[in-house]
């Protein structure tokens, strides 16, 4: 491996770790906001709180016009030429189409929450909870505005602790005192939007405080709406189109079944997505480290995928496999008892994504060498899917039917992907080998956890998961490192790890005994 390789390498995992702490303190706040709701108001207020976030998910998204890549875009550009004039220009720029655009769609939201609720959903307790949440549509997407201004002046760190920290902290914070008051489900709308506005708050803070002024500074605009709506226009509508991905099978769940199975899936759903967190948090530097190599030869660029796939499938497969054999234990320990129906779901839903992580990181390579175009209609077909067999399905099969839509219009797009990888660059990102060896080192500690669950136990109490899981993991690693052990990119990686924590004995010890 040559140095560039190494170098690119380093910078994954870098950042994969800095990512992935915001990314897992976030993923857990929410997650535990989703639960403390579930548990407290059961699965037909939880169903409605699920269905008023679709709408507020989709109206936001529609309202922020997918601004923020462009202030990413072009503020470092500006601000390499001195030009504080177009950075106040474009940070107002934005500010003027997603302002009235959200007030737009807020009076829209507002005033026809009667006709969401009883007419397309025939569910007259959702109207409340779509009036108070649609209030966040007027915060969210000025929100976004500031921190994707700090962004473009490469501060990333404000908007990692206020939109993926702060806010989740004060919206589970409220949620859960107006619980103890006895708000029931309207809790969790009054914490989602008191999230927002504290997000509002701080990224206002941040932007003329920390990196400003910028509002109120002296210099004289300079606009560039056409500039930036021109660069914004493509991904506003991939953008939405994701958006609508994600919601389709919640929508279409509400619309065809009751409350209770909304509430149901959307314990399985979230609960399946965590066995992701790895596979994003290496993807957080993935496109800069693959537009690094890209100019180099495409044996590099090759290589460092495969490396991080490998790495990502490593830290996914065990999970998917808890999931797999004690999915009814995971979602009642969890959730409760009540939920433990959506077993299945979770089942099914847990396949899919373990497609998306085999795949690995072939979208952002795609992304890196302007294939951006094809990502679009790859969505575009997954939506075409989803859509045609939760139409198909949820009538007959329930939540069921919507766990195979998500599963398969999942495995399409990562499938699709990995084909035009190979199509257009000649590149095969799966290292189908090592992922074989995973596997059967995955299953082998599986295997005996099983066991051990059958001679015990007639039928498997919810509580085994948790020391089932981990003696599952402890065997997965030690199998893991005894039997395929650590390749030479993974131990320059690690050793990188420890000079920087000052940990450099402690991780040549670790390496040298798994040599």
């Amino acid at each position: 491996m040559t140095d560039a390789d190494q170098k690119a390498l380093n910078a994954l995992a870098k950042g994969a770790g800095v990512t992935a702490i915001g990314m897992m303190i976030s993923k857990a706040l929410s997650y535990l906001y989703r639960v403390v709701i579930a548990r407290g108001v059961g699965p037909d207020a939880y169903g409605q709180l699920s269905l008023g976030l679709m709408v507020i998910g989709l109206s936001t998204t529609a309202a922020y016009l997918s601004l923020g890549s462009g202030l990413q875009k072009f503020i470092p550009e500006f601000r390499s030429r001195e030009d504080k004039a177009s950075v106040k220009g474009l940070v107002m720029d934005a500010l003027g189409m997603t302002v009235p655009l959200s007030v737009l769609i807020f009076g829209l939201v507002f005033f026809g929450a009667d006709f969401v609720g009883n007419t397309i959903f025939e569910n007259p307790d959702l109207v409340p909870l779509i009036r108070i949440l649609s209030l966040s549509i007027l915060i969210a997407p000025t929100a976004n505005v500031f921190f994707d201004t700090t962004v473009g002046f490469n501060k990333i760190f404000y908007k990692t602790i206020t939109q993926r920290i702060l806010q989740n902290i004060a919206q589970l914070t409220v949620t859960v005192s107006l619980l103890l008051l006895g708000f029931e489900v309207v809790s969790a709308a009054w914490g989602w939007v008191s999230g927002a506005f504290l997000s509002l708050i701080l990224g206002f803070y941040f932007m003329e405080k920390k990196i400003g002024p910028i509002l109120f500074s002296n210099v004289n605009s300079k606009h560039h709406r056409k500039k930036i709506l021109w660069f914004s226009a493509p991904l506003m509508l991939s953008g939405m189109i994701g958006t609508i991905l994600g919601w389709a099978d919640t929508g279409l769940l509400g619309y065809y079944m009751t409350d209770f199975e909304v509430g149901l899936y959307n314990t399985a759903l979230p609960t399946a997505i965590l066995i992701l967190v790895p596979h994003k948090a290496i993807g957080s530097l993935a496109v800069t480290s693959f537009s690094e190599l890209k100019e180099r030869d495409e044996k590099s660029v090759e290589r460092s995928l495969k490396t991080a796939t490998y790495w990502i499938f490593s830290l996914v497969f065990p999970t998917f496999l808890i999931m797999l054999l004690f999915s009814e234990q995971v979602l009642n320990l969890l959730w409760g008892s009540q939920y433990s129906q959506a077993s299945l779901a979770l089942s099914i839903l847990a396949l899919g994504y373990l497609v998306d992580a085999m795949a690995g990181r072939i979208g952002s390579f795609l992304k890196s060498k302007g294939y951006t175009k094809y990502i679009l209609y790859n969505n575009a077909l997954a939506l075409t899917l989803n859509l045609a067999l939760n139409v198909v399905l949820i009538p007959i099969y329930g939540i069921i039917g919507a766990a195979i839509a998500t599963a398969c219009s999942t495995a399409l797009t990562n499938l699709l992907m990995v084909l035009e990888g190979w199509k257009k660059e000649s590149i095969i990102s799966i290292p189908s080998k090592k992922l074989m060896k995973v596997i059967g080192v995955g299953l082998i500690p599986l295997m005996l956890v099983a066991g051990i669950d059958s001679v015990l136990f007639a039928e498997t109490p919810f509580w085994f998961v948790f020391p089932a899981g981990i003696l599952y993991y402890s065997l997965y690693v030690l199998a893991f490192l005894k039997v395929l052990g650590l390749g030479e990119e993974e131990k320059n990686v690690l050793r990188r790890i420890g000079e920087k924590s000052g940990f450099e004995e402690e991780v040549e010890i670790f390496i040298n005994r798994f040599e």
